[in-house]
């Protein structure tokens, strides 16, 4: 490089701001071929750790997860857009969802400036996080749900970090008894032989028949069978309901209560049987009680106004469900119904339940809430790379 000096005195000053200003353009020069700091070597494409990791750090809003994205993840450009670093990506998206421009200082920008791209870049992402831009990705169901695994998550106990409920209700298994599932011989392989009750086609008959050799018959004032007449009292209602048949309904104990409703159990299962078989006279099985209250309020008298009614009704009453899993768990067991695990669902089901819980302790503000979201995230961290 040559410098020409303005004067014969070598060290003017003339002559020192020419040679700076040559330098710069060598500089600027050799900038628009390569920037050693923003393109470091060995890139590579996201892997789907990598995304993993930006799609937990975008969820929960926690940039420290983006670290475990190395620098040396790029994005491919497209048109009218430059390559980026996916970890960049992980922070500009942070900043703009929360408009938390604080975050733009980890943004680099890859490569040189370049006028005619888009780039991702400190300047972008601070444009972005004052407006509060909306953005995200999104990673496959299987994918999330393998992660879950290696993250020590279990389907089946999800339940126990206190966030979100059990994946498989037994009380909606119960429930739909009637309904929804019928009578099948299991297989020795699948450690049979006996009958359980399994989703498919409804056979009513086999369902009353499993509840008559559970707890005896409807004629049967007395119970051989189990000596908890709760137990007996919920079966015996699903098999009136069922069945159709209010001699069930008298195999319920005359005062035992029932906690969600007025009335005992008894009558509530008379009252139920007569909404859906329309049987006025079931109505006046139900007796009044003599404590003083208006007999226009008794349980009786909203039998007859209900089944005589003219007002159109889609109110549908099935058996009644106990409130406690420990008790419904013990009832299908006497009925042989094989309680699924989750594990064993679809696909969408456990990913369904872990989507929710990833909202849960993105957004919940209790302390069970903050405790689930340090565990999960310590997890996250200490999740090794084993692509």
């Amino acid at each position: 490089m040559t410098v020409i000096c303005l004067y014969p005195n070598p060290i003017s000053r003339f002559c020192i701001v020419a040679a700076a200003f040559v330098l710069l353009g060598v500089t600027v020069e050799t900038g628009a071929v390569a920037s050693p700091p923003d393109q470091p070597q060995g890139m590579r494409r996201p892997n789907k750790y990598d995304e993993f990791f930006r799609y937990m750090a975008q969820q929960l809003a926690e940039p420290a997860l983006c670290e475990k994205i190395p620098w040396t993840v790029m994005i491919d450009g497209g048109w009218g857009y430059g390559p980026s670093y996916e970890r960049s990506e992980c922070y500009v998206t942070i900043a703009g969802n929360t408009k938390n421009p604080l975050l733009c200082s980890r943004v680099r920008r890859l490569g040189p400036v370049d006028p005619r791209i888009e780039q991702t870049s400190t300047e972008t992402c601070q444009k972005l996080a004052k407006e509060g831009f909306q953005s995200g990705m999104a990673i496959s169901q299987e994918d999330l749900v393998e992660f879950f695994k290696q993250l020590g998550y279990d389907p089946d106990t999800i339940q126990l970090e206190g966030i979100t409920p059990a994946i498989v209700q037994v009380k909606d298994i119960y429930s739909r008894l009637p309904d929804q599932f019928g009578i099948a011989i299991r297989t020795q392989a699948a450690g049979g032989p006996h009958e359980v009750l399994v989703p498919g086609t409804v056979n009513q008959a086999e369902l009353v028949k499993r509840i008559e050799k559970a707890i005896g018959g409807p004629g049967q004032t007395a119970n051989t069978k189990i000596t908890d007449n709760v137990n007996v009292a919920y079966l015996a209602d699903m098999a009136a309901m069922v069945s159709k048949d209010s001699k069930w309904c008298f195999r319920i104990q005359p005062n035992l209560p029932l906690a969600t409703e007025k009335g005992g159990f008894r009558n509530w299962c008379l009252f139920t049987l007569a909404k859906e078989t329309k049987d006025d006279a079931l109505c006046e099985r139900i007796p009044v009680a003599e404590d003083g209250t208006d007999p226009r309020m008794s349980l009786h008298a909203e039998c007859h106004r209900l089944i005589n009614s003219k007002i159109p009704t889609s109110t549908h009453y099935g058996p009644e469900a106990p409130v406690d899993d420990d008790r419904i768990r013990l009832l299908l067991g006497l009925l042989k119904v094989d309680i699924p695990r989750a594990r064993n669902l679809p696909p969408d089901r456990i990913y369904a339940a872990y989507d929710r819980f990833l909202d849960e302790i993105s957004h919940g503000k209790e302390a069970r809430h903050l405790a689930a979201r340090q565990r999960f995230i310590d997890r996250v961290e200490r999740l090794k790379d084993d692509s």
